[in-house]
This record gives C-alpha cells, structure tokens and sequence, in this order.
C-alpha cells in the first residue's frame, strides 16, 4: 500500500483530539548516524508545537536501566513497565520495539544474581494529555506510546513514531518525507532501532 493510500491509525487520531504533551526519550548513546534522524523527528515536534497540534514537547534521555538510588528518579524498566501497562489495556503491545531478556550472573561474580535488562528504541514518544487536571509530570497519564503494536486487528500492526508524525502533521501542517521503494519513510527503520 503507498504512503498516499495508508489509512490513519484511529488510535492516533483520538489522541491528537485534545491538548497534548510529548515526552521524546531518546537513549543517551546513539550511532552518530542517528543522530539526522533523531534532528528530524525534534524539528517536526517543534513544527507541530508551533502549529498548536502539540501544547507542549520535551526531549528526554532514557534513565539507566538498574537500581534509581535513592533519588525520585524512575529506573527504565519502571518507564517502560509504566508504557506496557498502557499497552495492555489498550490490546497493544510495545515488542518489537521494546524488548525484556533476562541477563545471566556474571561468571566473575557467582553469587551476583541475573538482572533483566530492558532494550528501547532509538526514539520513544510518550503522549500525555495536554490538560492533566494539574497532575505533575511524575503524575501525569499515558494517552499513547508509540511506537507500538496493535494486537487488536486482524493482523498485527506496527504504528511507528515516523506514522504517528504524519497522521499529527496532516492535522495542523503538512510535512513533505522522502519515502523508499515501499512507500515508508527513510528514516522510520533507523528510528526503530531495526536493522
């Protein structure tokens, strides 16, 4: 199906309704080859804040997946653990793109017990209502994550953060993307941490 055809996802459409505010998490350390795409995607969100589309946008690095301290700070797995909630509620799910393994104890250390580790894209887009009753931000509901996929259809399907871009561009500004010879955007692999 061309890029032209391609049916918006209604769950983007609904959460585009409303005020809204974005949390882009990014990982701390990217190839520098991410580094263009990651540019594009903070251009669009800027282009979509200034249209009105989004009320509010921020850049967030990942937290380190382990132990917060003592600090207020969330660990990844308790971000992500706060994404799949959402997920499941809705009939989504967050793989492939996010990813759980369980790593072994090091062999240095045999009475080190194996931790989980937590794998997140390059580029996550956590949606908060735009109007959270004056909920602070540790407070604030997830409206969406993206990318995820939706596990409610027929078949499975994947709304990457490059869709869910272009479905929110179409409702306020229009943003030209280059495509490839199937019709998805160039840099959408790149932003998903697929090879």
């Amino acid at each position: 199906m061309s890029a032209d055809k391609r049916t918006a996802d209604p769950a983007v459409t609904a959460d585009l309704e409303d005020g809204l505010r974005v949390d882009c998490y990014v990982r701390p350390t990217v190839p520098t080859a991410a580094d263009d795409a990651i540019g594009h995607v903070v251009e669009r969100l800027e282009r979509l804040q200034d249209d009105g589309t989004v009320d509010e946008f921020r850049i967030v690095r990942w937290p380190p997946d382990g132990d917060a301290g003592d600090g207020p700070e969330s660990t990844r797995s308790e971000v992500v653990a706060e994404f799949e909630r959402w997920a499941e509620q809705r009939g989504r799910s967050l793989e492939p793109a996010f990813r759980r393994r369980e790593l072994p104890s090091s062999p240095l250390s045999p009475s080190a017990d194996s931790r989980e580790e937590v794998r997140v894209p390059i580029v996550t887009l956590a949606l908060y209502g735009g109007d959270d009753g004056g909920e602070s931000d540790e407070a604030a509901t997830v409206r969406g994550v993206v990318p995820h996929t939706d596990r409610t259809a027929e078949t499975d399907r994947t709304c990457t953060v490059d869709e869910w871009l272009s479905t929110a561009e179409r409702t306020g500004i229009a943003v030209d993307q280059p495509t490839d010879e199937t019709g998805r955007p160039e840099q959408a692999t790149l932003l998903e941490g697929r090879r």
